[in-house]
């Protein structure tokens, strides 16, 4: 066990042209890389029923050789303020590498998560890790990925159901080698359903984060480029009743220029979210006016099909650049999110989209500089029920910006 060994309090109050004073406190919880505890969190964070967090790092750690195969991590938050972290697993190249993806928990506790590489065929893997008496968590591979029909690479995590099945993407492999949508059976090791095999062209290529279900068991997702434009879709998934069948549609392609601008987005990478009425926002890397990435919104029709609109381009420069990460709703409806590079510090941004009257107002909660309070924010953030925002950083922390990253908290 770790603890940080001081806690960075830096209070950011900063004036952007699209959005207004934002008054907080910016808390790094932890450093990684001060060690064999980790090195570069790619990935959102998740909390337990006890206010524990936990998460990943791509690299570091003890399981194989340097840079090693990444951890899974628990952060325990003290009476003092500081937090102090666990190492749970060390990812062996067996069990998989380099973890880009939040882990789940299911009802026993038990964790789940993906990797983008290793496992029997080097190509990623899904795991469990048991919980067991004693802080010992040892890992089950519940599928190796092949590069054939079963997929390759999965970058985002599980969606984890009531029955205990999961579901996830991966970003290559498959019939077309452009990634598939597939499930799990949580009884069976290694019983893989491929729900999708994406074909590239106008159908898709490449998702790169898990699903999300709505009531009715549908899952939605992104892929990263394909669609009409080649700059990515929004689609559909949709069981028969006997769930042995699923139904794709394409909601939307994006038709900003690929990896460039346009008045669309180009370019989802991070999850989607669903409101109360059943739409769907997310991001995009790039598109917008400046390549700097979107917001968007889409909403079902009577008829079946979807509107999108874009509710925040991000305009460069102190306004944030590249969210690769999704958003989530606090209980007002404000939309928060990261973007991996731009803002004054150059290094990334934590945003909040306040829904007005006209459209949406951004401000700028914080921005990161690289140095001690970490940069290149990969991911999105999660809130708890006061408010308070948590997430990560891949670079900085102790010893500046080429150091292992950090976690963090900003108290509005």
């Amino acid at each position: 066990m770790k603890t940080s060994l001081t806690a960075l309090l830096l209070t950011t109050s900063l004036l952007v042209a699209t959005g207004g004073w934002a008054a907080n406190t910016y808390t790094v919880l932890y450093y990684f890389g001060d060690g064999n505890d980790g090195w570069a969190p790619e990935a959102a964070l998740i909390f337990d029923a006890n206010g524990n967090l936990y998460g990943t790092t791509t690299v570091g750690g003890l399981g194989c050789l340097s840079p090693g195969c990444g951890i899974v991590f628990q952060l325990q938050p003290n009476s003092d303020g500081t937090w102090t972290e666990t190492v749970l697993h060390n990812l062996r190249n067996t069990e998989g590498a380099m973890s880009h993806a939040p882990v789940v928990f299911d009802t026993q506790g038990n964790l789940y998560g993906t990797a983008s590489n290793g496992g029997s065929s080097n190509q990623g893997s899904v795991f469990k890790l048991l919980r067991s008496s004693g802080g010992y968590w040892p890992a089950l591979v519940l599928h190796s990925f092949s590069s054939g029909l079963d997929g390759a690479n999965p970058f985002g995590g599980v969606l984890l159901d009531n029955a205990g099945n999961m579901y996830g993407m991966t970003s290559a492999g498959g019939a077309s080698s452009a990634g598939v949508a597939f499930s799990l059976s949580g009884q069976n090791i290694g019983a893989e359903t491929v729900l999708r095999s994406f074909a590239g062209g106008n159908d898709g290529n490449g998702p790169m984060s898990a699903p999300i279900a709505d009531a009715a068991g549908n899952l939605y997702g992104t892929t990263y480029a394909g669609g009409a434009s080649g700059a990515g879709t929004v689609f559909k998934l949709s069981p028969n009743r006997h769930g042995t069948a699923w139904t794709y549609t394409i909601l939307h392609s994006f038709n900003a220029t690929p990896y460039g601008s346009g008045s669309d987005g180009a370019n989802p990478y991070g999850s989607l979210v669903l409101d109360a009425s059943g739409n769907l926002y997310g991001t995009t890397v790039f598109g917008g006016a400046v390549a700097g990435g979107t917001v968007f919104k889409l909403s079902p029709n009577g008829d079946g099909s979807w509107t999108e609109s874009i509710i925040y381009t991000f305009q460069g420069g102190t306004d944030g650049n590249n969210p690769y990460g999704g958003v989530v709703f606090d209980a007002a409806g404000n939309l928060y999110g990261t973007t991996a590079s731009g803002g004054p510090g150059g290094r990334g941004t934590v945003f909040k989209l306040t829904p007005n009257y006209g459209g949406w107002t951004e401000t700028i909660l914080h921005a990161f500089t690289g140095h001690a309070d970490g940069g290149l924010p990969g991911a999105g953030v999660i809130l708890d029920r006061a408010g308070n925002i948590y997430g990560t950083a891949a670079m900085g922390g102790h010893g500046g910006f080429e150091n292992g990253g950090v976690a963090f908290k900003i108290t509005p």
